[in-house]
């Protein structure tokens, strides 16, 4: 199992504007500034312009608040999304919200996916982007994992996909790593930005914090979550086969 940060090459500042416009795909409000803030903090110094689409509506975050029932949890959290793109300096017309299911992202061997490949295929026509950032494609999260089989069937051959991880240090098993000569690793120097995406990821409350208080089980980012990726570098795959 080897660590996400060794073995990989690093792509220099004066190389990110080459990405173009670009999407970053997340499946749910905070994946974006976890795993491509820095990045997307980078390409809009650059005058990239970059795009969000939130796939789920996020509503099982904290499923049994009473005091956040379903819409006001995906409407506190679409919020939330609205603030972390305003630090990260992305205009709120360039987030785009799908408002599936939550933990119910169709995937392949669903029957909602072609609808959903449709509508994601429409938006990268409509958007014109070069370059697409979505989660690794065996991620451990099912949305996660729903997300890069959507992205691998909506794409067309002139994008540039790069996926990045979220939970697979903290949950993957052996065989959710890349495989030998799968994918080449890159690396981004994100440390002038770091604080950029720091307060972009804090802008999540409801899951950075105990903004939600009535349901125990609720979901919380760790303190040591939250630390790994408070680091100098993202780290991204591109696949090589």
């Amino acid at each position: 199992m080897e660590p996400l940060e060794q073995d990989f090459t690093e792509i220099p500042h004066e190389k990110i504007s080459e990405f173009g416009p670009t999407l970053i795909v997340a499946p749910h409000a905070d994946d974006e500034s976890l795993g491509c803030g820095g990045i997307a903090a980078l390409l809009r110094a650059n005058n990239i312009d970059v795009h969000i689409v939130l796939l789920s509506d996020g509503t099982l975050s904290h499923p049994i608040s009473k005091e956040y029932p379903a819409e006001r949890l995906r409407i506190l959290r679409e919020e939330e999304l609205i603030s972390a793109c305003e630090i990260l300096n992305i205009p709120k017309e360039n987030i785009h919200f799908f408002r599936l299911k939550d933990r119910s992202v169709p995937s392949k061997d669903s029957p909602e996916f072609s609808s959903s490949c449709s509508l994601l295929a429409k938006l990268l026509i409509d958007i014109k982007v070069q370059s697409v950032f979505v989660p690794w494609r065996r991620d451990p999260h099912p949305d996660h994992r729903a997300a890069y089989q959507l992205v691998n069937e909506a794409k067309s051959p002139n994008h540039t996909v790069l996926e990045y991880a979220i939970w697979l240090s903290e949950l993957g098993n052996p065989e959710d790593f890349p495989l030998e000569d799968e994918v080449e690793k890159l690396g981004i120097n994100i440390q002038d930005v770091i604080k950029i995406k720091q307060d972009a990821i804090m802008a999540h409350r409801s899951q950075t914090t105990h903004l939600i208080q009535d349901d125990p089980d609720g979901f919380c980012l760790s303190k040591e979550m939250l630390e790994k990726f408070n680091v100098p570098f993202e780290y991204f795959y591109r696949d090589i086969r």
